[in-house]
């Protein structure tokens, strides 16, 4: 009975400190954003993706008279989404990615912040 309850244990420890270390290695990480110069992109729609490990973003960024005018989310994490688009509005009516992030969903807003950052540095 000792050797089951110790298989036991030692077969839960396992699995639990792999679950563990898999978390870890999944979990997304903080980013840089680094800033753009709307004054340079030029009148276009631009589409910009983030793989933060689990957290994938694509947006479109439309820019018309060096203004951003429109963000869509055009693919991220459903549960994400109103988060999503809170950021997205915040940086249209800021006309800059240095937004703060939204409480709770930091790593949602810095992989949206980074997808429009990458979208707008493509011009450049």
């Amino acid at each position: 009975m000792k050797k089951y309850i110790k298989t036991i244990l030692t077969i839960s420890l396992t699995v639990g400190i792999t679950l563990f270390m898999a978390a870890l290695l999944l979990r997304p990480q903080r980013l840089t954003i680094d800033s753009i110069h709307l004054h340079q992109i030029s009148d276009g729609e631009y589409i910009g993706i983030c793989q933060n490990k689990l957290l994938f973003a694509v947006v479109s960024v439309t820019v018309e008279d060096h203004i951003i005018q429109k963000i869509e989310i055009l693919e991220h994490k459903e549960s994400y989404m109103t988060q999503a688009y809170q950021i997205a509005d915040e940086v249209i009516a800021k006309q800059s990615i240095d937004v703060d992030s939204i409480s709770h969903a930091t790593f949602t807003s810095d992989t949206v912040l980074k997808a429009i950052e990458n979208a707008l540095n493509r011009e450049n």
